[in-house]
């Protein structure tokens, strides 16, 4: 008996899985893939991440596609997430067969009412409220240019997001932005898929836990939202905890960041850590400690960390709809903050506490159970 086939639209190249929603992607193809399915992989490649070899432990095959960057693209009334990925390209090989596709994020929609692929099932992946995100990083940018740009996109993926009722399902990562796009798109199947993540791919035992000492920020360094909170953190909280080392670790960090390392005197920055260096800084940390000042989505981060490390200070807002409260510490101030390092630093969390929060972990995070909702549409 043949293999069933699905063809996925991912926004980039999600090899390496080393940040936000691609690790939601290559785990979700991977997990297909292991289920039986024939993955089909469009990808489009920019920033560095072009076609690897290393996708076709994913997928059975791999298209890769370039995007319309420029002002071209940015000059219309569709957004430019959506209007740099529109490909003729795509659309050939998408009608080539019958099959399902799968489009990650609002990012791979250009093509989902087109004509051409009419009777086909069609599933839309949201990662965010994407028109909250942008006004969100508008918020948190310091540039103008770039506030303007975040509120422009901002403002046509409110007009945009109405048409993702064109998808047979919608899947949501959070209850919240379930019932978002429920008021979004009325009438459209909208339906609860958690995130999907590579947390229980080996076991950390407590007594490897904690070794280094270190009170560990990680995240991707030179996106807005997380240089706030790594600035927030470095100024507000690490410079009162004189005597306790710092590590900001993450791709890319801005320049800033180093400056206010120089400032502080008790933090480093490490830069660009593989999967598993990221690993075993989140292992070795006394503390992880997740800041965000938005509220969007799920950050994948915060599962990394319960997964592979130790305590967990966190803020409200980065474990809004998450359903993981009781396996955080929640400080919303940099005196709260400071406080919870303080009563953590020294203790050490043991085996049946790991065993209590994986099994939370596994009642909604579950790769295998999270698979069979998908493919109960397909």
């Amino acid at each position: 008996m043949a293999a069933k086939r699905i063809h996925i639209v991912s926004f980039q190249v999600p090899y390496p899985a080393d940040s936000g929603g691609v690790i939601d992607v290559y785990y979700k193809a991977k997990a297909l893939k292991d289920a039986g399915y024939n993955v089909v992989l469009h990808t489009y490649a920019y920033n560095g991440r072009g076609n690897r070899s290393e996708l076709l432990a994913i997928a059975d095959e791999v298209y890769t596609y370039e995007r319309k960057t420029g002002p071209i693209s940015i000059l219309s009334f569709t957004p430019y997430i959506v209007n740099s990925r529109k490909s003729d390209k795509l659309l050939q090989n998408l009608t080539k067969d019958d099959a399902p596709i799968l489009f990650e994020g609002a990012h791979t929609t250009a093509l989902l009412s087109s004509p051409l692929l009419k009777g086909r099932k069609k599933f839309v992946r949201t990662h965010n409220v994407e028109s909250e995100y942008y006004r969100e990083l508008a918020r948190a940018s310091t540039s103008l240019f770039k506030k303007m740009f975040f509120l422009m996109e901002s403002w046509k993926l409110k007009h945009y997001e109405p048409k993702l009722k064109y998808a047979d399902v919608l899947f949501a990562i959070t209850d919240k932005e379930k019932k978002k796009f429920k008021d979004i798109c009325p009438g459209t199947k909208v339906e609860l898929l958690p995130c999907f993540h590579n947390g229980l791919s080996s076991e950390i035992r407590a007594d490897e836990i904690g070794k280094g000492g270190y009170i560990l920020y990680n995240g991707n360094l030179c996106v807005d939202e997380n240089i706030k909170a790594a600035l927030f953190l470095i100024n507000e909280v690490a410079t009162t905890t004189e005597d306790t080392k710092w590590i900001i670790a993450g791709n890319a960090p801005a320049k800033c960041l180093y400056e206010a390392v120089e400032r502080a005197g008790n933090v480093e920055i490490i830069a660009n850590p593989t999967n598993v260096e990221m690993t075993q800084l989140i292992t070795g940390a006394a503390v992880n400690i997740l800041t965000t000042f938005q509220a969007t989505g799920i950050k994948l981060k915060l599962l990394g960390t319960l997964y592979k490390g130790g305590y967990c200070i966190v803020n409200d807002k980065m474990i809004e709809s998450t359903g993981l409260d009781a396996l955080c510490t929640i400080a919303n101030s940099a005196e709260e903050m400071r406080n919870a390092i303080i009563q953590l630093s020294n203790k050490k969390i043991n085996t049946a506490e790991i065993g209590e929060r994986r099994k939370v972990l596994l009642e909604k995070y579950d790769n295998n159970r999270n698979i069979a909702i998908l493919t109960s549409y397909l």
